[in-house]
């Protein structure tokens, strides 16, 4: 297992390597991977053919010294920054050496889904202007100094594009996350170590980079960075003490990460409609959620397999619980079953048009509770009729069997960019993505839905082409698809998004002279400026929009 590695350390380890060896870096950022990587008691030994480098197996670098080569060079040959640059960076949620990890496994290790729809106050989506105030950081002290760095780290890889930019933008970045640790500004930190993490990735050519995602980290970084003391964060994870808790099995879903976690997520709700999470994720590949459904985890002293614990009705006391609702457990935790979950109650009893609501929020991580009447591919419901989708080929395969027999209990995940779809966990008690539904197949469904253009979208392209590519992809050169594109943000009445497109084409021609008559581009604030308030209209307008679309799907038909 590799160690993670603290920020500062592969910072310093960057800023301290000779000129030919970054050189070389940026050249093949990704030759680590191609290494033997083998481990050796407790150490972890990468074997680059010709030198092995040696480090902790699994744990936390804080210092450069827990790294060795065999080469004269180390610690600034290019073997032991090309085996730094493959470690996971720390974040502050990072347990410190000696301390004892998370005792509730987080469900993935990868935040929230960007670009979840929000739903803004406007009522008109072309008129989710973002405020006027979105330039440099404000502030001072040390949290100010620290955003500051943060914002021109940002500022300037944007200025750039992700694909172009190397190991210097990267130890930019990285010093300032490991500052805004120190100014104890995490959501600050956090956010810039994704976008120091994205950096590599896409150079190293990873799998894991997602252009959308890592365009909205860095829209965040500067939006946080602009007014770091609206969002501080913390440096932990925080769990809070409940009161005793009566808590309903709701249901299991299987989570792979690009990253290489592997495991289950098994939801339940307290008596109020309160969601709570118990997981077993732990670094493997697929291979492993079939065994985890049926492995215990343990929870103030159960022992219970997903498969069971999402079909019982747990009394607990002395938990805790963190804000996103993933329980913990300690030696004073008592837990025992009391029966069999029923679904009943909350959160069933929500109106669906506000669990909608909730759920385009990016809420109960998008989940609605439905009373509807499975058919295939239609989910038929009293506010109209979803189209079904199943989370995993288990589950598309239950969708032929269910019938539409009688009304069941349905738990779906709504799918935000394709209004009317919605993704079908459980039915009856019955996880799909793990069950095997008894009865014969129904015909073959039709073809899963595809998702169709919104209206911004011609927006967001530019959008995420200036993150990959730099402001070159928006000057001059062009200028003609940016009017084109403008001129049909135009005729969709989106006047709005066509004037910031326009700006952003400004900002990225503009151009300073110097004293010696040179033309240089502007420094890159100006363009960060408008890209990022450019980014949260196009946030804002989508999450108007996404909601009247959903709105209108789940209105029920005629008759």
């Amino acid at each position: 297992m590799r160690p993670d590695v603290m920020p500062a350390v592969l910072a310093d380890a960057l800023a301290a390597a000779p000129a030919r060896v970054t050189k070389r870096l940026d050249a093949a950022p990704g030759a680590a991977e191609a290494w033997q990587w083998s481990p050796e008691g407790a150490e972890l030994h990468v074997n680059t053919g010709q030198e092995t480098v040696r480090l902790p197996l699994g744990g936390l670098l804080t210092d450069i010294a827990q790294i060795t080569c065999t080469c004269l060079l180390t610690p600034r040959c290019l073997h032991t920054l090309s085996v730094l640059s493959a470690l996971p960076l720390a974040t502050p949620d990072t347990p410190s050496p000696g301390e004892k990890p998370d005792p509730s496994p987080a469900q993935s290790d990868e935040p929230p889904a960007s670009g979840t729809p929000r739903t803004p106050s406007q009522a008109d989506p072309d008129q989710a202007r973002p405020t006027a105030d979105t330039g440099g950081p404000a502030g001072g002290g040390p949290g100010g100094a620290a955003a500051g760095m943060a914002w021109e780290a940002g500022a300037e890889v944007l200025a750039a594009g992700v694909a172009h930019a190397g190991a210097a933008a990267r130890e930019r970045l990285l010093r300032a996350a490991h500052a805004c640790a120190e100014a104890r500004l995490y959501t600050l930190a956090r956010l810039t170590t994704a976008v120091a993490q994205g950096v590599h990735d896409v150079r190293a050519k990873r799998p894991e980079f997602e252009l959308a995602r890592y365009a909205q980290d860095l829209a965040d970084l500067l939006r946080t960075a602009r007014r770091p003391d609206t969002d501080p964060g913390t440096g932990r994870r925080r769990y809070e003490a409940l009161p005793p808790l009566i808590l309903q099995g709701l249901f299991s879903e299987p989570v792979v990460t690009a990253s290489g976690y592997a495991g289950v997520v098994t939801w339940l709700a307290d008596e109020t409609g309160q969601l709570y999470t118990v997981a077993d994720v732990t670094p493997g590949g697929a291979e492993r959620v079939a065994a985890a459904y049926r492995a215990a985890v343990r929870f103030g002293g159960l022992a219970l397999s997903p498969e069971r614990l999402g079909r019982s009705r747990v009394f607990a006391q002395n938990a805790a619980a963190s804000a996103d609702g993933r329980l913990s457990s300690t030696k004073d935790t008592k837990a025992a079953i009391h029966g069999v979950s029923t679904w009943t109650g909350p959160p069933w009893t929500e109106p669906p048009a506000d669990q909608l609501a909730r759920a385009l929020r990016g809420e109960r991580d998008g989940l609605m509770f439905l009373r509807a009447e499975p058919a295939g591919r239609d989910l038929r419901t009293g506010a109209g009729t979803l189209t079904a989708i199943g989370a995993t080929p288990t589950g598309e395969a239950n969708l032929r069997k269910l019938t539409p027999a009688h009304e069941s209990d349905v738990i779906v995940r709504v799918v935000p960019d394709q209004p009317g779809v919605v993704t079908v966990l459980a039915v009856d008690q019955q996880d799909l993505s793990f069950t095997d539904l008894p009865g014969p197949s129904g015909p073959p469904l039709p073809p899963r839905p595809g998702g169709r253009a919104a209206p911004l979208t011609p927006l967001r392209r530019v959008l995420h082409r200036v993150a990959m590519g730099g402001r070159a992809t928006a000057g001059p050169t062009a200028a003609a698809t940016i009017a084109a594109t403008a001129a049909r943000l135009r005729r969709d009445q989106l006047p709005t998004a066509a004037a910031l497109l326009e700006r952003l084409a400004g900002r990225a021609a503009a151009v300073r002279r110097t004293v010696t008559g040179e033309s240089l581009p502007e420094p890159p604030g100006e363009l960060a400026r408008v890209w990022s308030a450019a980014m949260t209209y196009a946030e804002r307008a989508e999450g108007e929009l996404t909601l009247r679309r959903w709105r209108a799907a789940m209105e029920p038909g005629p008759g």
